[in-house]
C-alpha cells in the first residue's frame, strides 16, 4: 500500500512537500478551505518547482467555492508544471462550507461538479450553471495542460459512495469509515484507487498518547471530531454511551461559550493545526486519541496499515502535526 502525506497549506508547505518527496512519500495532498488556509493551487505550484516525482493532490474541492471553469483552469495549470502528477478530490464540504455558516452541498450539486470538472479537464463541452450556455476550454498555445488529471470523489455515506463508484476516478474517505472499507472497495471495483485520510503520529514506547508532543501532533484532530458534534448533532446518536455523554457536555459548553452568530468561525480556528478552544484540552485524552487519530508505536501503526491494505485500501494519506518536519520524518521511518 502506498503512503502519502497530507498538509494544511500554509507558508512552509511547499518545503514540507519537498521533504516528503525526499523521504519517499508517494504523494502530497493539501486541503482546499479558503477561509482557513492558503490557496491549494498556489501551494502546489510552488511545490511543483521544488519536486520532481511526488504526486500533488487537492482535496477536497467543494462546489461553489469557485466555478468548475476556474477549478479546471487551476488544475490544468498544475498539470503543465507537474505532468502526470496531479490529482483532485471533489466533496460535499466540511470546513470549506462550515466556515461560511453553511452545511455540506446536496448530492446533486456534488454530482454536477464532478461531471463538469471531468468534462472540462478532458477538453469537452458542458452547460454553464448560470444561463446554461455551452462552455468548453478554448485552445491557446502555451496554456495547455499536460496529462490527464484524475478526479476522485470524497465519500462517507452510501449515496456518496455510490456516486464515487459511478462517476469518480476513485474515492477518498476518512480513517474511521463506519463499517470499514470492504464495501466501498467492492463498489469501486478492483482498479479504482481508494485513498484513506488520517491525522497521525508515531509514539515512542511508553509515551502517553495525550502527552505534550502527541497532543500537539494529533490533538487537533480530536478537537475537530468534537467540533463536528457541535455542527452535526445527529452524530451523537451513533456514539457509545460514555462518549455520547462526554460529547454532550462538550457541545453544551461550546454553545454557552461561543455566540451563535460567530460560532461557525470560532469553532474552526486552528483547524487540524493547533488547539485553540479551552474546551478542547479536556477531550484530548488517550482514549480519544486512539478513537480519532492514527497514533501509536511504529509496530502498532504498521499493523494498522496492514489491516487497511487487507480491506482493499490502496493509499494512506497521513497528516503530520505539531513540528511537521520532525513528525513527517518519524512517520516515514515507521511506514515507508
Amino acid at each position: 500500500m502506498r503512503v502519502s502525506a497530507f498538509f494544511a497549506p500554509v507558508r512552509d508547505t511547499p518545503d514540507h512537500i519537498a521533504l516528503a518527496e525526499a523521504l519517499g512519500f508517494h504523494a502530497a495532498w493539501v486541503y482546499d478551505s479558503p477561509l482557513l488556509y492558503h490557496d491549494p493551487f498556489v501551494a502546489l505550484a510552488r511545490a511543483a518547482d521544488r519536486t520532481r516525482s511526488i504526486g500533488l493532490g487537492v482535496g477536497v474541492i467543494v462546489p461553489g467555492l469557485r466555478t468548475p471553469v476556474a477549478t479546471a483552469a487551476a488544475l490544468r495549470s498544475l498539470s503543465a508544471l507537474a505532468p502526470g502528477r496531479v490529482r483532485a478530490v471533489v466533496g460535499a464540504g466540511f470546513t470549506g462550507r462550515f466556515t461560511l455558516g453553511l452545511g455540506p452541498v446536496p448530492l446533486s450539486a456534488l454530482e454536477r461538479e464532478v461531471v463538469d470538472l471531468r468534462v472540462l479537464l478532458d477538453g469537452g463541452e458542458t452547460a454553464h450553471a448560470e444561463g446554461g450556455r455551452p462552455v468548453r476550454p478554448i485552445p491557446v498555445p502555451g496554456a495547455e495542460g499536460r496529462g490527464r488529471v484524475p478526479v476522485l470523489v470524497s465519500c462517507r455515506g452510501p449515496r456518496a459512495q455510490a456516486l464515487a463508484a459511478r462517476l469518480g476516478d476513485g474515492a477518498m474517505t476518512g480513517l474511521f469509515l463506519p463499517g470499514g472499507f470492504a464495501e466501498l472497495r467492492a463498489a469501486l471495483g478492483p482498479d479504482a484507487p481508494l485513498v484513506v485520510h488520517a491525522v497521525g503520529a508515531v509514539a515512542d514506547d511508553g509515551e502517553p498518547l495525550d502527552g505534550p508532543r502527541l497532543r500537539a501532533a494529533v490533538g487537533p484532530v480530536v478537537a475537530v471530531a468534537f467540533h463536528a458534534f457541535c455542527e452535526q448533532p445527529w452524530r451523537l446518536a451513533g456514539l457509545d454511551a460514555g462518549l455520547r455523554e462526554e460529547a454532550g457536555r462538550y457541545v453544551a459548553s461550546v454553545e454557552q461559550a461561543l455566540p451563535p452568530a460567530r460560532r461557525h468561525q470560532e469553532l474552526h480556528r486552528g483547524h487540524l493545526v493547533e488547539l485553540v478552544l479551552t474546551e478542547d484540552d479536556a477531550v484530548v485524552r488517550d482514549e480519544n486519541v486512539r478513537r480519532f487519530a492514527l497514533c501509536g508505536t511504529a509496530g502498532e501503526l504498521r499493523a494498522r496499515v496492514d489491516g487497511l491494505a487487507a480491506e482493499g485500501v490502496d493509499e494512506l494519506a497521513v497528516q503530520p502535526g505539531g513540528d511537521v518536519p520532525s513528525e513527517l520524518e518519524r512517520l516515514a521511518e515507521a511506514l515507508l
